[in-house]
């Protein structure tokens, strides 16, 4: 077995998920040396497999930024290039779909949205596949990896960080970087998780992957402009939700499976113990009889997987020659598919800052004290707009108030990121000027969900009714200038985020933005 040819790197990783293998690809194409140690192996089974617009720019944006062309193979023209260049595994996704169930009842369907767009698809990433071609990627640019070990210490002093295995290999570095998750090496050695858990949202969940899985219009009628099964469909319930994302829903794709998942609120739906979880699981499906129909003939084929409480955060990210990367520093929820996005601008963010210090060999933690800030307003904001989708899951009305704002500030972050990746202000190597993707901070926005966030909690307390919140959530989404394009550049119609009644806003589709428009809702949609 080869050895390494030497126990000293500029980066020490810890973990080869996609965090870990983008930004080791990153520092080697750079011509650092870096190690990426890990307790597990490759292919394995990972969650966070459904991306946007979003995620495929910053995907795009790493690659055009660090010249990594590998990197724009899950970019801009994906999915076609992650089926030419990695496996035909993944599927596409055009859109968003959230239908809206009252438990005990069979589906309405006027309460259910789309978000899309017709012009590109997004990605259902089959993440073991993924991940693996990464770790390929990694190596071809200099990384040297070892996989199944276990850390047993890491030490840190003035001009250097050690890691020790359980095997008794030593390894040094400058800089040592944990993307080792909600298990987090560094967490659990400095204690940095927070206690008690001071976030908002509290949920738990139950997922696999199945195979059988009926196609939701078999099952159910639907409205909208597009079948459900090309896009991530979200089962939405008070206090829960369901998602099902297939890896086969384009034409010829060879691989069968699906992700499937339910998420809890743990406080309406703590865990019985007298329930597994494939039981558990099928106890919530056949609380909503049209996702019983769905999947009246599923099965599981691989173990299931249940949580307990999946929202933690840490009191600080950065350290002397240390930082936590993506879910090491902290994690929310899978709603909104924010996950993949989170860990792409923590790289971001971390590179346009660790490059320079490995060149000018000065690791202070005040020059990381940015990539500590990015982060915990990117886990503040996140537990934020996923509590309150919890509390609005209550009712229809509700839900279809703070869905427009979720939609609104994704579009808001996609149009800003767009503009920067057509302009290309920025040279290979350069950092690219913030603000990009923090949409918190973009005009016109943190004043709506500010608003918004305060209603949806009074709420909650018992100090508004339900109808005096949607009234609250209605005039602040008509009151607010945006200042970003809400029109539909194929046709120069308004997009129908402002619209309430309108609950298909695809873009590409011009007869529903005509519709909407024009405020001739269809009457099955007429509420």
């Amino acid at each position: 077995m080869r050895r390494l040819s030497e126990a000293h790197f500029d980066v020490i990783i810890l973990g080869t998920g996609i965090a870990g293998t983008i930004l080791g690809t990153i520092l080697g194409r750079h011509g650092h040396r870096v190690l990426l140690l890990d307790s597990g192996t490759h292919p394995r089974f990972a969650i966070g497999e459904s991306t946007i617009p979003q995620t495929s720019q910053l995907f795009q944006l790493l690659a055009n930024q660090h010249d990594v062309p590998e990197l724009a193979v899950l970019g801009l023209k994906s999915p076609r290039s992650i089926r030419e260049r990695i496996a035909p595994t993944s599927g596409i996704k055009r859109l968003f779909g959230f239908v809206y169930h009252q438990i005990g009842r069979e589906h309405r369907p006027e309460q259910a949205h789309q978000f899309g767009n017709a012009f590109r698809d997004e990605n259902h990433l089959f993440r073991q596949d993924i991940d693996a071609w990464l770790l390929t990627v990694a190596m071809s640019y200099g990384c040297e990896v070892i996989q199944s070990v276990q850390v047993k210490a890491c030490d840190f002093d003035d001009d250097k960080c050690q890691v020790r295995l359980t095997s008794g290999q030593c390894f040094t570095g400058r800089y040592l970087v944990d993307g080792t998750g909600f298990r987090s090496v560094l967490a659990a050695l400095f204690g940095l998780r927070e206690e008690p858990n001071p976030m908002v949202a509290s949920s738990r969940s139950l997922f696999t992957h199945m195979i059988d899985i009926k196609d939701f219009e078999s099952v159910a009628k639907s409205y909208m402009s597009h079948p459900f099964k090309l896009g991530t469909l979200h089962h939405i319930f008070e206090r829960g939700w369901f998602w099902v994302i297939p890896f086969n829903n384009w034409e010829g794709a060879p691989n069968p499976l699906v992700s499937v998942g339910l998420t809890l609120d743990d406080r309406a739906y703590p865990e019985d113990p007298a329930f597994g979880p494939e039981e558990e699981f099928a106890k919530y499906v056949e609380m909503l009889p049209s996702v019983a129909k769905q999947f009246e003939n599923a099965r599981a084929v691989r173990p299931w997987v249940r949580t307990k409480r999946i929202q933690y955060r840490s009191t600080r990210t950065i350290g002397k020659r240390w930082t936590l990367l993506s879910h090491a520093a902290g994690f929310v929820d899978a709603l909104f598919s924010r996950g993949l996005i989170s860990t792409m601008e923590n790289i971001r963010e971390l590179c346009d800052v660790l490059l320079p210090a490995l060149s000018d060999d000065d690791f202070s933690e005040e020059r990381f004290d940015g990539v500590d800030r990015q982060q915990q307003k990117a886990v503040t904001f996140a537990d934020r707009i996923v509590a309150g989708a919890y509390v609005s899951f209550d009712d229809f009305e509700l839900w279809n108030m703070w869905v427009r704002l979720w939609a609104i500030g994704a579009h808001t972050a996609e149009s800003n990121l767009g503009a920067v990746l057509t302009m290309g202000k920025y040279s290979k190597f350069q950092s690219v000027p913030d603000p990009l993707c923090s949409r918190y901070e973009l005009p016109g926005f943190r004043a709506y969900f500010e608003l918004s966030y305060r209603a949806i909690m009074e709420y909650e307390a018992g100090k508004r009714t339900v109808a005096e919140t949607r009234l609250e959530l209605e005039q602040a989404l008509a009151r607010f200038d945006f200042s970003i394009p809400l029109r539909d550049k194929s046709t120069g119609h308004e997009w129908a985020f402002r619209q309430p009644l309108c609950r298909d806003i695809f873009l590409g589709v011009p007869g529903n933005h005509e519709r909407w428009q024009s405020h001739r809702a269809d009457a099955h949609l007429a509420g």
